[in-house]
């Protein structure tokens, strides 16, 4: 063999030696099943409100403030036994 040869040969093997050395690409991600897709819910179209339904809410909205109250004045209370206790 000629030293050309050997120098293509040598060449040829070092350079399959050194891409067989390169870890391989990796393979992109496969896309998951449209069904496994998650996806954003539907924004729910605002509703108007009847004129039952807007004093439905204004009442229990009232309710809801009453119960509050009451329960500002139950602590009220307590504290003022608390305080006539200790002395």
């Amino acid at each position: 063999m000629s030293w050309p040869s050997s120098l293509l040969l040598t060449t040829l093997l070092a350079s399959g030696m050194a891409a067989a050395a390169e870890p391989p690409t990796p393979a992109p991600p496969e896309d998951p099943p449209a069904a496994a897709r998650q996806r954003a819910p539907a924004p729910r179209p605002t509703l108007e409100l009847s004129d039952e339904d807007k004093e439905v809410v204004e009442n229990l909205e009232l309710l809801e403030s009453l119960d509050a109250v009451e329960d500002l004045e139950l602590l009220l209370e307590l504290s003022k036994d608390d305080s006539t206790d200790a002395k």
